[in-house]
């Protein structure tokens, strides 16, 4: 799922993609993904450039997936 350059605030609705692989989320204007822990399928996911995402939200959302390969660039 490619949801880069969408002007996505948050992405409430996309646990219920139960099967999904792969999101590509950046750029975007995220501040919050915890929804995003359900996706245990998730293999890559992609958060960079969205500002509003701190090293605790990265963190949080890796240890909540162990096997996805998280890739991010927090500022914060």
């Amino acid at each position: 799922l490619y949801l880069s350059r969408n002007q996505l605030t948050d992405v409430k609705g996309l646990e219920k993609l139960t099967q999904l692989e792969v999101q590509a989320l950046g750029p975007k204007k995220l501040t919050d993904v915890k929804s995003l822990e359900k996706l245990t399928q998730l293999t890559t996911l992609d958060l960079s450039n969205n500002p509003d995402l701190t090293k605790v939200h990265i963190d949080a959302i890796q240890k909540a997936l162990p096997k996805c390969k998280i890739k991010s660039n927090p500022t914060k």
